[in-house]
């Protein structure tokens, strides 16, 4: 792309209400199972639409099989409990209910690659694939293993790394973390 200011979006787009409730912090699916997986690929393929619509540059996924920006990698986590949750302050401003690292973290399987190839085989447009980095990521657990923020955040690191290369293959080309 040789545009001097490509145009792109930034965070994500607001979810079908079919879907989801749109704007709601952590709002569970409304479908299920293989409806879930094709409703999510029609979310994905109308957020493509409405940014070619408005002449979006470099064009993103809008967040769209994501049910919250931050906790969809950590749910590909092991180490991770989310049934044992914890109230913690997050960034000095508000108290959440998140998930409990209790063992060492790693990531099962490639996390966003089959999206990944489903936007590309939908556009041309250069893709972008924004990422939650690991200080993100941190402020949304409990920490009951590591009892360091900066293990914790090497541990998330680790498998962060690796899975934007597997994007990277999936076929977009930017990433914002």
């Amino acid at each position: 792309m040789k545009k001097l200011l490509p145009t792109s979006t930034a965070g994500s787009l607001p979810k079908p209400s079919w879907l989801a409730e749109p704007e709601k912090l952590w709002s569970p699916w409304k479908l299920h199972d293989q409806e879930l997986i094709e409703g999510k690929k029609d979310a994905l393929s109308l957020s493509l639409y409405d940014q070619l619509r408005a002449g979006i540059d470099i064009v993103s996924d809008g967040e769209q099989t994501r049910q919250h920006f931050v906790t969809t990698f950590i749910e590909h986590l092991s180490g991770v409990d989310f049934e044992k949750r914890e109230v913690v302050k997050i960034r000095n401003r508000y108290e959440a209910s998140v998930p409990t690292v209790v063992g060492e973290v790693a990531r099962q399987k490639p996390v966003f690659v089959e999206d990944a190839r489903f936007l590309r085989q939908l556009t041309r447009q250069p893709i972008k694939w924004a990422l939650p980095g690991p200080m993100t990521m941190i402020d949304t657990l409990y920490d009951n293993h590591y009892k360091s923020r900066e293990k914790l955040a090497w541990g998330i690191c680790q498998n962060s790394q690796s899975g934007s290369e597997r994007i990277r293959g999936g076929g977009c080309r930017y990433y914002p973390v």
